[in-house]
């Protein structure tokens, strides 16, 4: 099996509107309970469908789960392709990126859904498995596809992008996260977002190390 660092990420495929009807309710329906208390009978009622049409385009609740977890990483624009960034100034790129991922980490969503995830992975592994293959893994190949690309452009300088991604992705889970997921802070407005990443790309930009005389 391939890791997350040598997997090539994809956009999910395209939904038709009835799909994407089915994992707009799908989306409340887990957010609400959990994925083990949710039921392909409450999507269908959510969504106003019959159960013929539930399972003609989700065949499986964890195919479901799996493309509530992509679609919201599509929307927020995590699904995206390296080379997109070809040509923008390198903490343009850090910026960018870096503001679309706090925006769906930080957000209300992610946050409930991540504290189901962690409150059912004993018990409901299955749960977890799929959250983490479906979001979190291929979130990390996107970035590691990105400062592979970046590297090899001369953009940066590195012997090791997948380590660099994954310090990068760990540098936007600080500031107010730890109480967001604690339930501890209200969650930051699109400014304080913003100005959080401005100032981790810059320090991951710069290092800590004193400036050479």
């Amino acid at each position: 099996m391939q890791s997350s660092e040598q997997k090539a990420s994809h956009p999910a495929p395209s939904l038709d509107a009835k799909a994407e009807q089915i994992v707009a309710a799908a989306r409340e329906v887990f957010l609400e309970l959990g994925y083990a208390a949710a039921s392909m009978d409450q999507v269908a009622q959510q969504a106003r469908v019959s159960k013929t049409t539930l399972y003609t385009r989700f065949p499986s609740k964890e195919e479901l789960y799996t493309a509530v977890i992509s679609a919201e990483c599509e929307r927020r624009g995590l699904r995206f392709a390296p080379e997109m960034f070809d040509g923008m100034p390198l903490r343009d790129v850090l910026v960018q990126v870096g503001r679309r991922f706090t925006d769906l980490l930080w957000s209300d969503a992610a946050i409930r859904v991540h504290q189901a995830v962690v409150g059912e992975a004993t018990r409901m592994p299955v749960a977890a498995q799929l959250y983490f293959q479906a979001g979190p893994e291929q979130g990390i190949a996107n970035f590691v596809a990105l400062f592979t690309r970046l590297n090899d452009r001369g953009a940066i300088a590195t012997d090791d992008p997948a380590f660099v991604a994954r310090q990068f992705l760990g540098a936007m889970q600080g500031g107010a996260y730890c109480q967001l997921v604690l339930g501890l802070c209200p969650t930051p407005t699109e400014e304080e977002r913003h100005a959080f990443v401005d100032k981790a790309v810059d320090l991951f930009l710069r290092g800590i190390a004193p400036a050479k005389p």
